[in-house]
């Protein structure tokens, strides 16, 4: 992707590390696990050496066994299994194998508010859900960055938890509001403190080193529709994003999402109800099995899927 993309993702996400580093000056951002920070550090240079991240991985038996298990998962449907990570590694080139990293370091790092109004399993389902879907729509869109779309869709709420956590004084209030609300968490956010959970999880992920193209895409997944064609990233996972974040939270904010959502979704990617219902039916089969892989709670049916299907259905 091109530097301009970049600088256009940045103007409109105002992601400015200066004034989020004023603001969050007492904020304990948690640390990734050292492992993870190594991988990063390989996966970041501008000449990756493949041989070198393999054994990076296949020295780390937690992460090397977590790899293994997505990518002979159905995410990737491959003929035969992959029993070694220099196989992995080999079979799915670099993209695959660094979004599945990512994925895990961002889940094992986010921390679990106490809130008792603030439902972490939920949380992380909704989050689940949303990236599934997002790399449906890429797949059929700009399938290869489908894996990008997961990765980011999956983490792009990292600054919820982190925020309600260490900065519990300001964003208690505000994700209590949301939960009463019809609203969106991002206006609300932008009513109280000019800025959204998109940009602060944006500037978290600086801080994790994570690749620059995924920290963009993060800081604007909560963006109106409109920018994509105004940004020119039609070719981009920034529409499988944005529409992604359209579904309904099991959280908060379920009166007309799911409407919104279908319209949304129908328009950007000209799917017909029956597409549309086949993506969601998918979604549903998929999270029964990623949520064990990524060691997240099941949380039994999903609300934000029951109500795109009712909408779906009714037309």
């Amino acid at each position: 992707m091109s530097f301009t993309i970049f600088k256009r993702i940045r103007r409109h996400a105002a992601i400015s590390t200066g004034n989020f580093e004023i603001l969050f000056k007492d904020i304990e951002i948690c640390p990734l696990p050292i492992a993870i920070t190594k991988l990063l550090e390989e996966i970041n240079k501008p000449e990756v050496d493949m041989k070198q991240i393999s054994l990076l991985i296949t020295s780390l038996p937690e992460i090397s066994a977590q790899v293994l298990k997505m990518v002979n998962s159905s995410l990737y449907s491959l003929r035969s299994p992959v029993l070694s990570i220099q196989h992995a590694v080999n079979l799915l080139g670099f993209n695959h194998i660094r979004a599945t990293i990512l994925s895990f370091a961002a889940v094992s790092a986010i921390p679990r508010p106490t809130a008792s109004f603030f439902n972490h399993q939920a949380f992380w389902a909704d989050s689940l859900v949303r990236a599934l879907v997002a790399r449906s729509f890429a797949n059929h869109y700009c399938p290869e960055q489908c894996d990008d779309a997961f990765t980011a869709m999956l983490i792009a709420d990292v600054a919820l938890p982190v925020l309600l956590t260490n900065w519990k004084e300001y964003y208690q209030p505000v994700v209590k509001e949301w939960l009463t609300s019809q609203e969106r968490l991002s206006v609300i956010e932008k009513n109280h403190f000019g800025w959204t959970h998109a940009q602060a999880g944006a500037w978290i992920m600086q801080q994790w080193n994570f690749p620059e193209q995924l920290i963009c895409f993060v800081g604007i997944h909560n963006a109106d529709p409109d920018c994509i064609d105004d940004l020119q990233l039609e070719d981009t996972i920034a529409r499988p994003l944005i529409i992604a974040s359209l579904l309904p939270s099991s959280l908060g904010e379920k009166t007309d999402r799911a409407e919104l959502f279908v319209r949304e979704a129908r328009q950007h990617f000209s799917l017909s109800s029956a597409e549309l219902s086949t993506i969601i039916d998918e979604t549903e089969q998929g999270f029964l099995e990623f949520h064990e892989i990524l060691g997240l709670c099941h949380v039994g049916e999903q609300p934000t899927l029951e109500a795109v299907k009712r909408v779906l259905t009714e037309e």
